[in-house]
């Protein structure tokens, strides 16, 4: 029986040694996540060590001249996992990324949907990936337009007395060390957000999905970014055996 192997620490190739020490064997973990063009989320996944150390690939969807809707960030996800399936190098897990935003209900619900018919992870926001933001400090159960989530974000966070320099603390998107505020300077428990997301969660039982407001799933994708996701971890196991 191998040793239980830290899904959060995985180095490209990290050597698992068995109990008995007579073989070693390695798995490479490979995890896409592919966001709209925002800086926002592919600044906070990318602030994993999950997608630091191992061969993960956070991807942007841009557009030239205009703005991509959810389908796209879906159809994006689909032919890069494809691409790397027929070049022989697979990935483990790929998610799609994207918000409500102000896409048309069916536009946002067909996305999800369509991710799932596909077997593509979907890590999505109504109203807006800040949402998650907030579960690390309160749980969300009313309805709340995207217009209050940089209010309460730095209001929270002011409370803990972090400024920008000189200046008070002001949430601005993109901010490369949100993670790092979240965790470290305001000591948010990661687990606790997963917590509060996951119970509004289940409080819609629905495929009416632009109509669940609050509500997010980049939990679920978190979970397995800090080797939270029991399924995730046992299937990485189970590779093991194959190598």
């Amino acid at each position: 029986m191998a040793k239980k192997l830290n899904i959060s620490d995985l180095e490209p190739y990290s050597l698992l040694t068995p109990v008995d020490n007579k073989d070693a064997h390695y798995v490479h973990c490979r995890v896409l996540i592919v966001c709209e063009g925002e800086k926002t989320e592919p600044n906070y996944f990318r602030s994993f060590s999950m997608m630091k150390n191992s061969s993960g690939l956070v991807f942007e969807v841009n557009c030239d001249g205009g703005g991509i809707n959810t389908i796209q960030v879906v159809d994006k996800a689909i032919e890069l996992r494809d691409k790397a399936e027929k070049q022989g190098n697979p990935y483990d897990s790929v998610w799609a990324v994207f918000d409500r935003d102000s896409f048309k209900p069916s536009a946002f619900d067909s996305a999800i949907l369509k991710a799932e018919a596909h077997h593509i992870g979907c890590a999505w926001s109504n109203e807006a990936f800040e949402l998650w933001y907030v579960y690390h400090f309160d749980a969300r159960c009313t309805e709340l337009p995207r217009s209050e989530y940089k209010r309460i974000i730095t209001k929270r966070v002011k409370t803990f007395g972090y400024k920008n320099g000189a200046k008070p603390y002001m949430y601005k998107k993109n901010d490369e060390r949100m993670r790092y505020l979240l965790l470290e300077i305001c000591k948010c428990s990661e687990k606790e957000a997963i917590r509060r997301a996951s119970e509004q969660r289940k409080k819609y039982n629905d495929k009416r999905f632009h109509t669940h407001n609050p509500c997010t799933t980049v939990d679920k994708l978190v979970s397995l970014l800090i080797g939270e996701d029991k399924k995730f971890n046992k299937e990485i196991e189970k590779s093991l055996s194959k190598k």
